[in-house]
């Protein structure tokens, strides 16, 4: 039960991580006002595209979705998850990188994956408990 718990509980901050990195992605949106694509070409980087994003796309989830996972790294919550004898540090880098393939898979772009809440949030859940699962077993 206490193991049940504490993935429950992993997948809930994973569905956290990915909600902050939709807030990066309006907030790119926001700012650009469509110059991702004039930058991407000024700079002689890829467009991403489904399957295959640019580096800086890539940098931005990850960092975002890692940043709000260590950010309750002196929390109760932060305690909770060392708690169960997972390191915070693993648990952002595995869920993240797990959230990472996933959206990558299935949007064209951080932008498009931000207005997908739903779609984030289910990601988020599957890796949350991926990640635990695994962490825990060691």
């Amino acid at each position: 039960m206490k193991k049940i718990f504490y993935m429950a509980f992993m997948c809930w901050i994973t569905l956290q991580a990915c909600h902050s990195s939709q807030k990066v992605a309006n907030t790119n949106a926001t700012n650009s006002s469509g110059t991702n694509t004039a930058k991407a070409v000024s700079k002689k980087q890829e467009i991403s595209k489904k399957g295959a994003w640019n580096e800086e796309d890539k940098k931005n989830f990850i960092s975002s979705c890692e940043g709000e996972i260590m950010a309750l790294k002196d929390t109760k919550d932060g305690q909770t998850i060392q708690g169960a004898g997972v390191s915070i540090e693993e648990f952002a880098k595995k869920s993240c990188d797990c959230a990472f393939k996933k959206v990558e898979k299935n949007y064209e772009n951080v932008l498009e994956a931000g207005k997908d809440t739903e779609g984030l949030a289910k990601i988020g859940g599957e890796c949350g408990g991926e990640a635990m699962n695994a962490l825990m077993k060691k």
